[in-house]
């Protein structure tokens, strides 16, 4: 091999090597300023201005609020104290954490059959349960289900059985579940029941409430 071909094929290692160390970096955002940024770049800490590029890492811009960086060719925004690598991955929305209110009650955004709703969490419920206004403002027509009847502390109620084409809480989603309408508009919540919490694996981590797909 001649020193040219050498050379050619040092040059393209370098590179490999630079690009596949720069992807499995870690950069960590030790404090902010105006078009500047102090990095933690694997083991060192660097200076950073816009547009400067340090072990493959560059910085497209930075303010008080975070800081930009293109890593491996991507970019990622990171905030003051945030870390990132290869390997990063966003947030699993298959997974959601809940946090309670001041009564101590959990409620969390989600979609019944797209369209989007607000649940009470209730594990003491069978099913998805809603009152007939709000299954109106849904869409559903329940007056199409199974009726019975139900004794709540108002006397006996009707609730019609109906399936929910959808039910979703981020990524977390199941297909053809049961609900429960009650006639008239209580429950004011629609609360999320087993029918649907089935799906999930559900634990309390402190105050907090943690659903996981499951199936």
């Amino acid at each position: 091999m001649n020193s040219r071909h050498l050379s050619f094929t040092l040059l393209i290692l370098f590179l490999f090597f630079s690009q596949l160390s720069a992807a499995n970096i870690k950069v960590k955002v030790i404090a902010l300023f105006t078009d500047k940024a102090l990095l933690q770049i694997g083991s060192e800490q660097k200076i950073l201005s816009k547009g400067e590029t340090f072990k493959g890492v560059t910085l497209q811009s930075a303010s008080g609020r975070g800081a930009v960086v293109l890593i491996d060719g991507k970019q990622k925004e990171l905030g003051l104290n945030q870390s990132i690598q290869q390997g990063y991955k966003k947030p699993d929305r298959s997974k959601a954490t809940i946090f309670p209110d001041a009564q101590g009650m959990y409620f969390v955004k989600g979609r019944v059959n797209r369209k989007q709703v607000q649940f009470l969490v209730d594990t003491g419920a069978t099913n998805i349960t809603m009152s007939g206004d709000q299954a109106r403002r849904i869409g559903i027509n329940f007056r199409k289900g199974d009726i019975g009847y139900a004794n709540t502390a108002s006397g006996t109620v009707q609730v019609w059985h109906v399936k929910l084409n959808t039910v979703s809480i981020g990524d977390i989603k199941a297909s053809n579940v049961d609900a429960s309408v009650i006639a008239g508009n209580r429950p004011f919540e629609i609360l999320l029941g087993n029918s649907f919490l089935k799906y999930t694996k559900l634990q309390r981590i402190g105050s907090t409430m943690e659903l996981q797909q499951r199936y």
